[in-house]
């Protein structure tokens, strides 16, 4: 009965274990970009879009968002590890550059608001 009871207790914790080996760490968080006196965050609130808000720069007042992507969750795996999050933005003149986890690159029209995906050096319309 002993040896029974070590063997379960394993089982149960290396079942455990690979429960808590699945879940993925939080995000780093993304450095703000600013422009013409507005503040751009990405959030990073859940991974299954990526957004960028806008804020007001000096009451940090959020102004607008803007889902960059989306991501497709397959009901078969675990959600977490399929989230995909924003890990970087730059300012290029009236666009924000957004990359993320997959080194995807987006470019956020400041005017517009439009965003376009880039495939290997080109843009492409969303």
């Amino acid at each position: 009965m002993g040896r029974l009871s070590v063997v379960l207790c394993l089982v149960l914790a290396a079942t455990s274990a690979s429960k808590v080996w699945a879940k993925r760490a939080a995000p780093k968080p993304v450095t703000p970009v600013v422009h013409d006196g507005v503040k751009y965050v990405a959030p990073n609130l859940g991974g299954c879009e990526g957004t960028v808000e806008a804020r007001n720069e000096s009451s940090d007042k959020k102004l607008w968002e803007v889902v960059i992507y989306r991501i497709k969750i397959d009901p078969s795996l675990e959600k977490d590890v399929q989230w995909v999050f924003i890990t970087k933005l730059a300012i290029h003149q009236n666009t924000v550059q957004v990359t993320n986890e997959k080194d995807e690159e987006f470019t956020l029209d400041l005017t517009t608001r439009k965003v376009e995906k880039m495939t290997k050096g080109k843009k492409e319309k969303r």
